[in-house]
């Protein structure tokens, strides 16, 4: 980790003023570091026996000592937050080339053996501050590196030449030769400097914008592993699991860490990993807790990097994906029950349509028979009641055939205007009619006399005629009074015509409130169970809705609403 962040310091800069303060910093330690080592290092092989040019050692250490304080003074003032990076950068990089040429003017002009730090400065400008940084310190080296050649050409020596081996250059195209071959040098250093700095900044950008996109895209891959609901277990080549997501634990009941690193087979023996005819395999699977489910699975070759293309199937990475189905396939099954009791409606319904004209015969022909029994007077008493029983059960026998067939194969609802309150007085007037137990019921239609309605007449007849009847024999034990109401509302920001329907009688039973539109149920042993099924399959071809709640005042009330369109222009 140390290690890292030395070298991650050492890297180019971006445009980040933290980071570049920090290259600064390390500009002016390895100044002090550079400098202290090349004159301990020089010193030490003079001590040797080396012939090499130094001044004495009091100007070393006050050399050093202006370096130390310069340095320390310069990383106080870099703390400053308000200074400007880039000029302090380069004033700090003139500085070591001025620190450059005073070595090098001390120890030997053009014979010193420190020409080359000129380059340190020029480097690191061109590290730091790219192609200005770098053509900054090259420029002010090769201008001071001139003006030591200069002062040694025109004898501006220190006195302490006199005691080393130094021998004056005589020939002044010597120091020019240096000169060039030098400052070549300088300005070269600085244009690749600054090359590869530019070009390590791109770089470190390109890595940086991939290294997020990585990181996203990782998010995401994590995200959707763990948030789909299929389950997704990895295996290598030896069938050990390698990997699952969250929903394998939805699913099994087994957390990850229970998985990872054991047998494939001895979690899901049930899951065969080999080809298969089946359109969707599946299987019964074991959960932790011991139920027993079923789960559709599905799963593929895992092309990972080290294994090779020729290895056979059976030792190849793979994944498995898996569904619980369990309820799936009860809903397919409930399904095709669904569509076998709709077939066997349907054949009922043909049957109940062919029974109505045998029936229609013997209805005809008890008829006519108990006509000619009535009109011969020595009548059998016995052979009027047999006739009688076998009208009625007829008669039974073919208002069921007809509820069932309104239920099995409504019409298509054909819309029209029609006046309702003289349709609901020729229902109330056709349901008193055909039943003698009706008659005694008082029904009083106080719906308004102009009130019209779009619906299909014959079909909402049916719907009254239901209503009324269930609500007459409601009341049959108390007030034989039943009164329908309609009249115009807004509900819901739809108009609507609302239909109310009251009796007197003991309400509903709230443990029967959700069994009464259920086809064959009835709280009547002379009733088929049908009619209020019939209401709400019909009042749904009308997209309208029905309500049954119990009155405060004691009863029922049965509430109708129809959508109710502009009245047609007259």
């Amino acid at each position: 980790m140390v290690d890292s962040n030395y070298l991650q310091r050492l890297s180019p800069v971006t445009d980040n003023r933290v980071q570049l303060r920090q290259h600064i910093l390390w500009l002016l330690m390895i100044r002090v570091v550079l400098f202290t080592l090349l004159l301990a290092i020089t010193a030490f092989l003079q001590s040797k026996g080396n012939h090499v040019i130094l001044p004495p050692l009091t100007i070393i250490q006050a050399f050093l000592s202006v370096v130390f304080i310069y340095s320390i003074g310069s990383a106080a003032l870099l703390q400053n937050t308000h200074v400007n990076l880039a000029r302090f950068g380069g004033i700090q990089l003139l500085s070591d080339t001025i620190f450059a040429a005073i070595l090098v003017y001390g120890t030997g002009c053009s014979q010193s053996i420190f020409t080359s730090i000129f380059i340190f400065p020029v480097i690191s400008g061109g590290l730091i501050l790219y192609r200005i940084g770098g053509l900054l310190p090259a420029s002010s080296a090769t201008i001071l590196y001139a003006l030591v050649l200069f002062l040694e050409y025109q004898g501006y020596l220190p006195h302490f030449y006199l005691f080393t081996q130094y021998i004056r250059p005589e020939n002044s195209l010597t120091l020019t030769n240096l000169f060039a071959v030098y400052g070549v040098t300088f300005f070269t250093m600085a244009l690749l400097s600054s090359k590869l700095a530019a070009k390590l900044r791109t770089t470190e950008q390109e890595l940086t914008r991939t290294s997020l996109e990585y990181d996203r895209l990782s998010t995401l891959y994590k995200q959707i592993f763990d948030d789909i609901t299929t389950g997704i277990i990895t295996i290598d080549t030896r069938n050990l699991i390698t990997s699952c997501n969250a929903a394998v634990e939805r699913i099994t009941g087994f957390a990850p860490h229970e998985l990872i690193n054991r047998p494939f087979a001895s979690f899901f023996p049930e899951i065969l990993l080999h080809e298969t005819t089946n359109i969707r395999p599946a299987g019964d699977l074991q959960r932790k807790d011991g139920t027993l489910i079923r789960v559709g699975y599905s799963f593929a070759r895992l092309n990972m990097p080290d294994t090779p293309l020729d290895v056979d199937s059976t030792g190849q990475s793979k994944i498995i994906t898996m569904q619980d189905i369990s309820t799936v396939e009860k809903m397919e099954k409930k399904m095709r029950e669904a569509e076998q009791m709709a077939a066997i409606g349907e054949l009922s319904a043909a049957i109940a349509h062919d029974f109505r004209n045998p029936l229609a015969a013997i209805s005809g022909s008890a008829q006519i028979l108990a006509m000619d029994i009535a009109a011969q007077d020595s009548a059998d008493s016995t052979s009027q009641s047999l006739t009688d029983i076998i009208l009625r059960e007829t008669d039974r026998m073919a208002k069921t055939i007809t509820e069932f067939l309104q239920y099995a194969r409504p019409s298509e609802s054909v819309l029209e205007w029609f006046n309702l309150r003289r349709m609901v007085d020729e229902t109330i007037d056709q349901l008193t009619g055909d039943n003698e137990k009706l008659q005694q019921f008082m029904i009083e239609n106080t719906i308004p006399v102009s009130l019209d309605c779009r619906a299909d007449r014959q079909q909402i007849q049916t719907v009254i005629l239901h209503l009324l009847e269930n609500a007459c024999m409601a009341s049959s034990q108390t007030t034989q009074t039943v009164t329908i109401d309609a009249r115009e509302q807004t509900k819901q920001e739809r108009k609507v015509i609302c239909i109310q329907i009251r009796d007197h009688g003991s309400g509903i039973d709230e443990s029967t409130r959700q069994l009464i539109f259920t086809p064959f149920y009835s709280t009547r042993e002379d009733s088929t169970g049908l009619g209020l099924a019939i209401v709400k399959k019909l009042l749904k071809q009308h997209d309208a809705k029905i309500v049954l709640k119990n009155r405060a005042e004691g009863g029922c009330l049965a509430e109708v609403c129809l959508p109710h369109p502009a009245t047609p222009q007259n």
